[in-house]
Order: structure tokens, then sequence, then C-alpha cells
């Protein structure tokens, strides 16, 4: 019998188990709800949360501080304005982002502008929800 050619691979390491902080689960909720989700799960040691909607069907692996694409949708489907401003040169400074009259949160970049724009969209959701 002939060597399969991949006998030799060892696994690839399971990723790193994640919990979700408390203060982000919180805001993950809110934003949640701001989109119209009725129920949140969270998916122990994953990192996210699975959203149950009235008259849809469940979104699996959702968490807009670790997913751009969710941040996006976030922003999208809650017509937000995000825009940056600078404090000295690029990696600092603020991110801000605007729904409507009364919403306008900001976050620090601090050297990761991705990080603070999902962030920053986040709350702003959940402010909505408030």
């Amino acid at each position: 019998m002939e060597k399969e050619i991949y006998d030799d691979l060892d696994e690839l390491p399971a990723p790193p188990r994640v919990d979700i902080p408390a203060d982000d689960l919180v805001l993950l909720e809110r934003a949640a709800r701001a989109i119209g989700a009725v129920r949140v799960d969270v998916v122990d040691g994953e990192g996210y949360v699975n959203l149950h909607f009235a008259d849809s069907p469940i979104m699996h692996a959702w968490n807009p501080l670790l997913f751009s694409g969710d941040a996006f949708e976030l922003m999208a489907k809650l017509q937000m304005q995000v825009d940056y401003f600078a404090r000295g040169h690029r990696e600092t400074g603020l991110v801000g982002v605007q729904c409507g009259p009364k919403i306008s949160i900001t976050e620090p970049k601090q050297g990761d502008v991705s990080a603070a724009t999902r962030r920053a969209i986040t709350r702003a959701a959940g402010e909505i929800a408030n």
C-alpha cells in the first residue's frame, strides 16, 4: 500500500479559547437589539454570539468587536457615519461615529484603527438600543 502524502503532517493547533468579557457582552447584546435580535446566545469559549431574530434565521458567529464584516453590517443597517480625527501622527487620535443627531461616539485609536472603529460602531449601536 502506498503511503499517503499527508501522513506525516501534524494537525494544526486549535485556536485558543476566548471568552467574551462581561462588559463587551453587555455591549454586544445592546448592539444586537439595535438590529432587531430577540435573543443572544453566547458560544462559550469561541468569542462570539449567535443572534436569533423573530422573522429570520439565526445569525451565527457574530461579534462586531472582532469581525470587521459584522461591524460594517451594523454601520450600514443603522446608517452610521464614521470619521477619523488625528492628533499628532496617524496612529493616535480618535475614531468618531455619528448615528443621527443624538448619538455621537468617539474611541481612541491607540495604534489599531480597525479595532477602534469596530468598538466605536458597536458602542454607537448599543446607544441606539438603550
